[in-house]
């Protein structure tokens, strides 16, 4: 440890005046509820932002493959040119259509999003399985056809796994201006806390929602792909192997103003929080200030016994950035360990009217490496430049008006 370090160190570790000890807990204190305000916040956005992103996924696939106009595609062969491509992990039919639910004791019924799904695809997502149910089928036990729901469509329906819903929707035979409908027994009611899910889709089987719409197509492919490759890449590649057909997009288009508007929020946040970090520092300055003051006498001592004006400054470098290093590291410990119990516990949680709004129904806190090494850096960084201006003070004093008042 050199001379500098070590001087810097027996200050901070004994300050012999009670006002100077006072204001350097205060700055320590600032420094610590700053950078644990921050690690919070960042956990808080890179959290909501993964879990909406690993939900979105979860129901769905990372490309889809549809007709410009909404009509059917020629899905088998549609399917093998997409299946025999590499990179592609799964290629599914799938219909999609607005339609109507009602029961008994709702017959005015709510409007949703029906998806007729093949219920083997659970087996490849845990979020899927969670929406088929235990079974792994969205076949009632008497053969009847059954029908997924989440929990907060039922608890609008008044319906529980058993029931009868009736799903209506809208008649693609031209000469018909008549609805279609059906009766499905409920099979499950899920609850994957993404609000948008649990709130207005049904899934039904494939087969189900091609008799209930009379059509023998689906209207949509979604495509999953292996892990590492690239999504830009795999658009390109199955756009040209159909043809260009069909519109082939993927998730990250379909949702492009959802997530930039989420990155926009957390780095806003970062300003609006970092600003705690910054004025914390202004107690490091003044901690400083005062400690210069304070150790007049030691300054004039070291000075006379040779030390130059470049150890003094070091010397109070040293202590404040030790100042900020000790808050950095506190304030980032306090605020993993209160986002890892704020997950663990699923302490914010949000009613229906609230996850309507933000999708989700509970929040977890993810703390990043590269998120915690960026608040450190600013932290330190910030605690660093507040040392200048005091260090450049005590290195200016003259021995002689260090020891003129002693």
């Amino acid at each position: 440890m050199s001379l500098a370090r070590r001087i810097a160190w027996r200050y901070l570790r004994r300050p012999s005046d009670r006002l100077v000890t006072a204001v350097g807990l205060a700055s320590l204190a600032g420094l610590i509820i700053g950078v644990m305000a921050l690690v919070i916040s960042m956990g808080l956005m890179t959290g909501y932002r993964a879990d909406l992103q690993q939900k979105l996924l979860g129901g769905n696939a990372e490309m889809f493959v549809y007709s410009i106009d909404g009509s059917v595609i020629d899905t088998e062969e549609t399917l093998e040119k997409i299946a025999a491509m590499e990179g592609i992990a799964e290629a599914s039919p799938v219909i999609f259509e607005s339609a109507l639910v009602s029961s008994e004791l709702h017959g005015t019924g709510e409007q949703v999003m029906l998806k007729g799904v093949e219920p083997d695809r659970g087996r490849s997502s845990l979020l899927f399985r969670k929406i088929i149910g235990a079974r792994a089928s969205l076949q009632a036990e008497d053969g009847f056809p059954g029908v997924a729901i989440g929990k907060y469509l039922a608890a609008k329906l008044g319906i529980t796994p058993g029931d009868a819903v009736t799903v209506t929707v809208p008649s693609r035979d031209a000469e018909s201006f008549l609805p279609n409908s059906g009766t499905f027994l409920v099979t499950n009611v899920f609850d994957t806390g993404f609000y948008e899910f649990d709130a207005k889709w049904l899934f039904i089987e494939l087969n189900e929602a091609k008799l209930l719409l009379s059509t023998t197509e689906a209207n949509l492919i979604e495509i999953k792909l292996e892990e590492g490759v690239d999504l830009d890449t795999a658009v390109s590649s199955v756009a040209a192997v159909t043809g260009n057909r069909y519109v082939v997009t993927d998730w990250r288009r379909m949702n492009r103003q959802l997530f930039s508007l989420l990155e926009i929020q957390q780095l806003v946040l970062f300003i609006v929080i970092g600003l705690i970090v910054f004025v914390s520092t202004f107690n490091i300055v003044s901690t400083l200030i005062m400690t210069v003051h304070e150790k007049r006498r030691e300054i004039g001592i070291l000075n006379s016994m040779g030390a130059d004006s470049g150890l003094i400054r070091r010397i109070f470098i040293w202590y404040g950035t030790m100042v900020g290093i000790s808050g950095t590291l506190i304030g980032i410990l306090l605020g993993t360990t209160v986002s890892w119990i704020l997950t663990r516990y699923e302490l914010i949680s949000f009613g229906p009217e609230i996850a309507e709004v933000y999708f989700v129904s509970s929040i977890p806190f993810v703390t990043r490496l590269r998120d915690l090494a960026a608040i450190a850096a600013f932290a330190i960084v910030v605690s660093f430049l507040a040392t200048l201006l005091p260090s450049l003070r005590a290195s200016r004093l003259q021995p002689v008006d260090a020891l003129r008042h002693e």
